[in-house]
């Protein structure tokens, strides 16, 4: 794996006559002499056992590219088993082009840029901070760990925005990237707008604002807060460690893991003085114990010689207070039953009491009853005379209207008889005439 900080200038081993039998030399102008000398005798026609590489062609977007294999096979496990498994030239014996699909020939160009610098006079090659975006992307996307951890590095202090730092974290596998930008967001004062909302997630933006209401800022409690998002990320990071990243994860795990086991010696030993301590505080409480017992028999057994002699002086006065409390029962129970027989004389009383007024409110009652029933009944009465009266008035209306109505047809029936015989003496006289 090449480093930004050499300086590499591509030039051909030989003349120009077939680009697969070139090869990069590392050059040094003003060491050239220095170089030679230092080279061993080498039969001719020997191939270098470092600076002699094949070439591999790559189709990115229909542009192709032609490079040396060996910065691919031993920079990315995804390269080194996909070159190894894809033929490399068809039955003529011309290479084959590789498509890759994921990144942009400009993209590709910016990873080529790292894996074999153009010669130049600067000791150390420039990158913008959009071509290291590119080289982090595509060194996640093709197992190329370490430019991934060195992406990483010049990266690092380029990040200032926190929302940033969370999508490139989510989307390069860094969990720290991911809990820094989580951190800057609930300490600044600004709050989270609805546009960087929609970029890190309404559910991840309540998340924070509770954070920013509790003003907590344990780390620990943001990796509990997002346990199942950074458990995520740290299992995919691991997948892209380079090895020495993942000796010092190793390393850094025996400690933590040898530090866990002597706190838990350390525990366990303090555990042990702590249960010695309580057992030489138990026996101590124990032989303590004892000895009040001791003490307590015999302050009991003082008492009882003490109560025993009580007893007698008692039985004497218990003697005397039982013939009292005969004599006071006799005349408590002749107090109760005199007392039960007024009470009886009483209720006696009050019941005959409780008769007569019952007695009396019936008598009331009925007679109440009485008033009411004849009262109504005269007044059934008056409405049945009424009833008959207005009949009566009625049958006689009827009959005058009758009567005049006779009245008035016998005069009706004697108007028309009148005037048939004025019509037949009309008739007569005309008959004379």
């Amino acid at each position: 794996m090449s480093d930004s900080s050499q300086t590499w200038c591509m030039v051909p081993t030989e003349p120009a006559s077939d680009c697969a039998t070139q090869g990069p030399t590392a050059v040094d102008k003003s060491n050239a002499e220095t170089m030679t000398a230092l080279t061993n005798v080498a039969n001719e026609g020997e191939k270098d056992e470092t600076y002699y590489w094949d070439t591999v062609k790559f189709s990115v977007q229909g542009i192709s590219f032609k490079v040396p294999r060996y910065q691919f096979v031993i920079g990315s496990t995804y390269f080194a088993q996909k070159l190894e498994s894809t033929k490399l030239s068809d039955n003529n014996g011309d290479e084959v082009s590789i498509a890759l699909e994921g990144a942009t020939a400009s993209e590709f160009r910016v990873l080529l840029k790292l894996l074999f610098p153009i010669h130049t006079t600067s000791t150390t090659l420039k990158f913008t901070k959009e071509e290291w975006l590119v080289i982090l992307e595509l060194s996640t996307l093709w197992d190329f760990h370490e430019f991934r951890k060195l992406a990483q590095d010049h990266l690092e202090s380029q990040l200032d925005d926190p929302i940033e730092r969370i999508v490139l974290g989510r989307a390069a596998y860094i969990p720290r990237w991911v809990l820094d930008g989580y951190e800057t967001l609930v300490t600044r004062s600004e709050c989270i707008s609805e546009q960087e909302s929609e970029r890190i997630g309404h559910l991840t933006t309540v998340r924070l604002y509770i954070l920013r209401h509790e003003q907590c800022l344990d780390p620990e409690i943001f990796a509990s807060r997002f346990g199942e998002e950074i458990h995520a990320l740290e299992q995919r990071e691991r997948d892209h460690m380079s090895a020495e990243e993942r000796r010092r994860e190793e390393e850094k795990r025996l400690e933590e893991e040898k530090q866990r086991h002597d706190r838990e010696e350390k525990e366990r030993i303090e555990e042990e003085k702590a249960r010695a301590e309580h057992e030489e505080k138990e026996r101590r409480e124990r032989e303590e114990m004892e000895r009040r017992e001791r003490e307590e028999q015999e302050r009991l057994a003082a008492e009882q010689k003490e109560r025993q002699e009580d007893g007698k002086r008692r039985k004497a006065e218990e003697a005397q207070i039982e013939e009292e409390q005969i004599a006071e029962e006799i005349w408590r129970k002749a107090e109760e039953e005199r007392l039960e027989q007024e009470r009886v004389a009483e209720k006696r009383k009050r019941e005959e009491e409780e008769e007569r007024r019952r007695k009396e409110e019936d008598r009331l009652q009925k007679e109440a009853d009485e008033r009411i029933y004849k009262k109504e009944a005269l007044r059934l009465e008056e409405e049945r005379i009424a009833r008959e009266l207005a009949d009566l008035a009625k049958q006689e209306e009827e009959a005058a209207q009758r009567k005049a109505e006779e009245t008035r047809i016998e005069q009706e029936r004697f108007e028309e008889e009148r005037a048939e015989e004025e019509e037949e003496d009309d008739y007569g006289y005309g008959l004379f005439d």
